[in-house]
């Protein structure tokens, strides 16, 4: 008979917990949600002996079936943690691929709904300081031409 209670509150102690740690998710992802677009962290690091910085992001639409993106890809910048603000060198989302050298203004690019496409960002020249965030900066679906800034935290 003990034994059954400790199996129960063991039990009930589990269920709860998950359901707890559910709420918490919910709420960081929710952050990470602007104009239907969640953007999560894959990785950040450093490569080639700490001279580049590269990020991983994943981008998923919850709207619209496909829905045009369009990222405005010199407004995009990684804040390190002083808060200096640095361009990037490379620039990939799925099969796309944007240079600094390109000069190109902005990345187009189709999404699927609910479907993560990776977002590779690299900088070059890094100088070993930790990068705190991304600003991604990319078209409203609803109003062409208006501008949306979303702080995603590394």
């Amino acid at each position: 008979m003990r034994n059954w209670v400790y199996f129960l509150f063991l039990t009930l102690g589990i269920f709860l917990s998950g359901d707890l740690l559910a709420q918490e998710q919910d709420e960081d992802s929710a952050e990470n949600i602007k104009d239907d677009i969640q953007v999560d962290v894959k990785s950040v690091r450093t490569i080639a002996n700490g001279d580049t910085l590269s990020i991983e992001l994943f981008l998923i639409s919850y709207q619209m079936d496909p829905r045009e993106f369009k990222l405005n890809t010199f407004a995009t910048q990684i804040v390190d943690g002083e808060g200096h603000k640095h361009l990037f060198a490379t620039m990939k989302m799925g099969r796309v691929l944007v240079q600094l050298t390109d000069r190109q203004n902005y990345l187009h690019y189709l999404l699927k709904e609910d479907v993560p496409v990776p977002l590779t960002i690299k900088v070059g020249d890094w100088k070993g300081t930790k990068a705190s965030k991304v600003l991604l900066v990319f078209e409203d679906s609803m109003e062409e031409g208006r501008y949306i800034t979303q702080e995603v935290d590394l």
